[in-house]
């Protein structure tokens, strides 16, 4: 059973990450500097550089308790078939739904120097993406041939790019989602099976009409 001392350092910890997140969330990550944090927490500065180093320490502690909520929400999934858990786990994963997005742009938005799948978010998604992946070949829907994690990598790769955009406000949350499910559509497509491939066939002419739609709608508000 956690002493007096550790159960304080906790309970300051989740103080200063809910401070964070209040901050984050009312005015971007550019509010949350690291003294209006230690006010927001009811700490002061020397107290808080105790606990986290920098604004990205804390980010990282916001992504490490974003892939825990992930791995929740994966768990609670009722879909059942492999290519349903693989399109809902992706959606999951991107997150530009989330609310407040102010603060899903900088906890979603990847680190230059981490890999698509490496950080605490992606990981939990390549978990269950491969365990996905190798559901639907073994039910004959993906050839035998094709690598789970790479599978996975490719699928991650295109969520960085398009989390990317979104994070910068290049691309809103419709067409980040249409972009991807295009592009997920596309690399199940390449991997299907004779059994497969018609649906995923449908999907990409869907997914291209969708897409078709949204570019009109641009445009059109652009004129």
């Amino acid at each position: 059973m956690p002493g007096r001392r550790e159960l304080n350092m906790r309970r300051r910890k989740r103080r200063i990450l809910e401070a964070a997140t209040k901050l984050i969330s009312d005015g971007g990550i550019e509010a949350c500097t690291m003294r209006a944090l230690a006010r927001k927490a009811r700490l002061d500065v020397t107290t808080l550089y105790n606990y986290y180093g920098s604004k990205e320490e804390i980010l990282e502690a916001l992504r490490r308790s974003g892939a825990r909520r992930l791995e929740r929400r994966i768990e609670q999934l009722e879909e059942t078939d492999p290519f349903d858990r693989i399109r809902a786990i992706v959606d999951l994963t991107l997150g530009v739904s989330e609310s407040p997005a102010e603060l899903a742009r900088p906890i979603n938005l990847p680190v230059p120097w981490r890999r698509p799948g490496s950080g605490p978010i992606g990981a939990v998604a390549k978990e269950h993406l491969e365990r996905e992946l190798r559901r639907a070949a073994a039910r004959g829907e993906l050839l035998l041939s094709v690598d789970p994690e790479q599978s996975a990598m490719v699928v991650l790769d295109h969520v960085s790019v398009w989390l990317t955009l979104w994070a910068q406000r290049v691309s809103d949350a419709e067409e980040t989602l249409a972009r991807v499910g295009y592009s997920l559509s596309l690399c199940l497509l390449a991997a299907s099976t004779d059994a497969s491939r018609p649906g995923l066939e449908q999907e990409v002419l869907e997914s291209q009409s969708r897409l078709a739609a949204i570019a009109a709608a641009l445009k059109t508000a652009a004129v």
